[in-house]
Formats: structure tokens, C-alpha cells, sequence
């Protein structure tokens, strides 16, 4: 992996911030880089995880299924897309399963040929143990991507619960 190009690309990661260059490449070490074609589903909702993605290049939805089979479009499908995102800016995706060791919460399909660092939870366990102190970085750093997004759900949820009530009266 070229390590020199590649650190340039996604350095702004939020898995990264306050590693030094050296820190940033051992976890680089331990990471794949993968593409992804246009329409490729990488993360399916419901399936088992124990990896996490920086796609640095390239485009994709994140889409969760309707629980009410009424709901769904005209081709059957019953999954609403809740974001497209651009990779303007590296984006980390997939986090939650591989520390938790659980059901993938969302899928997430290419909507253009992404660039991806692919990163194997228990490899990067393993280095957090190794260097504590670059763990403690790393753990803080998604903690805080985590808690983000937890912020950006409750106002997601208070706009439509407030839309609910104004539409229910």
C-alpha cells in the first residue's frame, strides 16, 4: 500500500485525529484497500459485522428497511434511503457493528466507484492493545464519531416527531 499517497487522501478521518504519523501508519499496516463498483451493496442491514470502512473516494446511500410492508415503493421494495454521502471528506462507516460485534444497523450500497480502507476489528483490538495510548486515541475518536451521530439522530427525531404532531393536530 503506498503509504505516503494514501495517508494524504485520508488523513482527515475521524479515526485519525491527534495520531501522529506514526500511530496513523501502524493502524494503516493493518488495513486493506478494497474498491467498490457503482451498485455494489458492501454492508447489508441485519447481517454480522466485525469490520469498519474509511471510504475516501466515491459516493454511497445508507438505506434502513420499513418495518410496514405498506409502505413499500412501487417495486416492492421497502428500505428508505436516509443519506447520500459524498466522500468530499474521508467517511467512516460501519464502526458500530465491529465494536460491538453485532447486527450491521444499516446497508450501504455504491452509488459511484468508491476507494475504501478496510479494517479488521479484531487486528485493530489488537493493536490498541499493543500501544495503549494510541488505543485511547483511537476509542476516543469513536466515541466521539459515535456521539455525533447519536446528537444528529435526537434532532432527526425531534423534527419528525414534531412534523408527527403538527400533521396529526
Amino acid at each position: 500500500m503506498e503509504m505516503g499517497i494514501l495517508t494524504d487522501k485520508i488523513i482527515k478521518a475521524p479515526l485519525f485525529k491527534g495520531l501522529t504519523k506514526e500511530e496513523m501508519e501502524k493502524v494503516l499496516s493493518a488495513a486493506h484497500e478494497i474498491k467498490w463498483r457503482q451498485g455494489d451493496t458492501v454492508i447489508t442491514e441485519g447481517e454480522m459485522g466485525e469490520t469498519m470502512y474509511i471510504i475516501y473516494s466515491g459516493s454511497v446511500k445508507v438505506s434502513k428497511r420499513l418495518t410496514l410492508p405498506q409502505f413499500s415503493d412501487e417495486r416492492g421494495h421497502s428500505e428508505k434511503t436516509l443519506i447520500r454521502l459524498d466522500a468530499t471528506e474521508p467517511i467512516v462507516v460501519g464502526e458500530v457493528a465491529m465494536l460491538t460485534k453485532a447486527e450491521r444497523s444499516a446497508t450501504i450500497t455504491a452509488t459511484k466507484e468508491c476507494l475504501v480502507l478496510e479494517i479488521y476489528g479484531p487486528e485493530l483490538a489488537k493493536l490498541c492493545e499493543a500501544d495503549t495510548k494510541m488505543g485511547f486515541k483511537i476509542m476516543g475518536n469513536l466515541a466521539k464519531l459515535l456521539s455525533d451521530r447519536l446528537r444528529q439522530t435526537n434532532r432527526d427525531l425531534v423534527r419528525l416527531s414534531t412534523a408527527l404532531s403538527v400533521a396529526l393536530g
